[in-house]
């Protein structure tokens, strides 16, 4: 996670520079979209990381993984 805050500070800082030194505003908004899209890339592989780990779990204890799992009961069903 320090990571992904790391990179969004980042490509806040050259946004703040694009608005500083317009004549190379373009150039710091660039540098900015690359910060975002490692911060974007940095939260999808904590997610894949995540989904991963979780099925490969709900595998190792042999829960089933289809809708029909009658563990999620309603109040009404109960």
């Amino acid at each position: 996670m320090e990571n992904i805050l790391s990179y969004r500070a980042r490509g806040l800082l050259c946004r703040q520079q694009a608005v500083l030194r317009p004549e190379a505003s373009w150039k710091w908004l660039s540098e900015a979209e690359r910060w975002e899209h490692l911060a974007h890339v940095e939260i999808a592989s904590h997610f894949r990381e995540r989904n991963s780990t979780s099925l490969s779990d709900l595998a190792k204890s042999g829960a089933p993984s289809d809708s029909s799992d009658t563990r999620w009961e309603t109040d009404a069903a109960a």
